[in-house]
């Protein structure tokens, strides 16, 4: 338990002060050194055990200058008493403010990362079609989020994936990251065309920027400066989806918005890029380009897995400058179990870095679920070790097409 042995250590030199005090000559004052112990308890103990010495030391100090017999002056004596007992009491003062300072600590981090899992749910995630798995690691320490952004829900339409990167890193990108997290949210239940669905994120980002909480926050930034690349993927309930569900195909569709490319991970092993043959402009510089950015609609193997990622990954660097080898790890783990796959690409990219990040790193990978859950059914453990959980409600008025999903996401599912 936590200051166990830094207790019993003080109690030892508590001890040994007192012992060497009654065998030496009455001019050596070795027990003015006792007061340390307290003192040091205070900083190294927990409020109780620094109470507990505080008060065994004064008790000694009492017993060995007004109880055994000795030759020291009585002057000397109330010195030691009222010496010891100030030493004591501003001790045990120290250690209760130092418990009560930990104690708000602990209730703000519970509260912020409460606030912090709001934003970005804990993965793995389930919609009806598909289980998107990963991990998320802030570059700035203690927070739990920071630039980089995603979110799965199950929608009317089929599911909607989103993972982005506010440019820039820690809490500061807060702000910007919310703002298209919430757009994204409220579109992929009204809007069926993902481009469409980006269009609105675009919206949401300018809101934001137009807003007088960013203004005055960052009151020297400038929108322009502020933008959010970001990769929007989803799955067709109509279409061409049943024509390729019959033939064991998976419809994709996706939309890039200056994001890096995902990886297909095969099921005999082979893994390439996606890379769209016209990549989009980030969120908040739409208005740049002329034309609006191209969805792409592939039918993937029902059996494969997508990975995307931030470029706190691809961009991750080692001690010689050199970038993550991603695509290589990849083909070496890609017949690994996502959970295992995920654990491995955690612990090697904290390897590269020597365990500092310098952005922060989110990591996705979907592939289609086996089949819906019973109530009784095993839970998938996740790359963490967490069951996967079902999150996704109706919409009122608007029921999901189950049975639809099912028949066309590709291996996992998730919910909102």
């Amino acid at each position: 338990m936590s200051g166990r042995l830094p207790f019993a250590l003080l109690l030892t030199y508590l001890l040994i002060i007192v012992v060497i005090d009654l065998v030496t000559p009455a001019d050596l004052r070795f027990d003015v050194y006792a007061a340390l112990a307290p003192v040091t308890a205070s900083v190294l103990c927990t409020y109780p055990q620094t109470v507990f010495i505080g008060i065994a030391d004064f008790c000694l100090m009492v017993a060995h200058h007004g109880v055994l017999p000795g030759d020291v002056a009585a002057v000397n004596r109330v010195g030691s008493f009222v010496g010891n007992a100030l030493m004591v009491g501003v001790s045990i003062a120290v250690a209760r403010l130092r418990r009560d300072g930990d104690e708000l600590l602990e209730r703000v981090r519970a509260t912020g990362e409460a606030a912090q899992r709001a934003l970005l749910r804990p993965l793995p995630l389930r919609t009806h079609g598909m289980v998107v798995d990963g991990f998320y690691v802030s570059s700035q320490r203690e927070a739990l989020v920071g630039g980089d952004i995603y979110e799965v829900l199950d929608t009317p339409y089929g599911t909607r994936v989103l993972i982005g990167d506010v440019r820039g890193k820690g809490l500061g990108t807060l702000g910007a990251g919310a703002a298209v997290l919430t757009a994204f949210r409220e579109a992929a239940y009204h809007r069926r065309a993902l481009d469409s669905g980006v269009v609105a994120m675009e919206q949401g980002l300018s809101r934001y920027h137009r807003s007088h909480e960013y203004r005055s926050s960052t009151p020297e930034a400038h929108a322009a400066e502020e933008f959010v690349t970001a990769l929007v993927i989803g799955t067709e309930h109509d279409g061409d989806g049943p024509a390729a569900a019959a033939e064991g195909k998976v419809p994709v569709v996706f939309v890039d918005c200056g994001h890096p490319a995902p990886f297909l991970i095969g099921a005999d092993g082979g893994v390439r890029e996606l890379e769209p043959p016209e990549p989009g402009l980030p969120l908040g510089l739409g208005e740049l380009a002329a034309a609006p950015r191209p969805a792409r609609r592939i039918a993937l193997p029902a059996d494969c897995r997508v990975l995307a990622c931030t470029d706190g990954v691809t961009e991750a660097r080692d001690g010689d400058g050199g970038f993550y080898p991603l695509a290589e790890r990849l083909d070496a783990w890609a017949a690994l179990p996502t959970p295992e796959l995920l654990r491995r690409l955690r612990a090697d990219l904290a390897a590269h870095t020597g365990g500092r990040l310098q952005d922060d790193v989110a990591v996705l990978v979907m592939e289609r679920a086996p089949a819906a859950p019973g109530p009784d059914a095993p839970a998938y453990e996740g790359a963490v070790g967490q069951p996967v959980t079902n999150s996704s409600k109706a919409t009122p008025g608007r029921p999901p097409n189950r049975s639809a999903t099912a028949a066309m996401l590709p291996s996992r599912k998730v919910r909102q």
